[in-house]
């Protein structure tokens, strides 16, 4: 099921089992990631335009997908992480909406299997 759940979310299953070595430990941290508060700090400071605020919570749910293994979701993460890094707002705008569609796919996948 978790296997599965990977293949879905083009994540990697053996780096996040080799990290956390089993499928229970893997869910327990999936609920981790539900209740984490990067992805609405995000979102929240790029509808402020606040570049700072929205590069701390980009780089920490960057951090997080992929300590997850979350291969796919967390390139899109990167992505703007480093167009926040670098001041640029606009570029991350224009990213954030390929990063809020692969959250809302990648928490309705998890959702199936918790």
């Amino acid at each position: 099921m978790i296997k599965q759940l990977y293949e879905n979310i083009k994540g990697n299953y053996d780096e996040a089992i080799t990290r956390m070595r089993d499928d229970e430990r893997i869910k327990k941290y999936l609920n981790f990631f539900l209740m984490d508060e990067s992805y609405k700090q995000l979102e929240s400071a790029l509808d402020s335009k606040n570049c700072e605020e929205a590069f701390k919570a980009a780089h920490t749910l960057k951090g997080v997908s992929q300590n997850m293994a979350f291969t796919d979701f967390a390139e899109s993460v990167v992505n703007i992480t480093e167009e926040l890094r670098a001041g640029n707002l606009e570029e991350a705008l224009k990213i954030f909406p390929e990063v809020s569609e692969k959250y809302k796919f990648l928490i309705d996948e998890i959702n199936k299997v918790m």
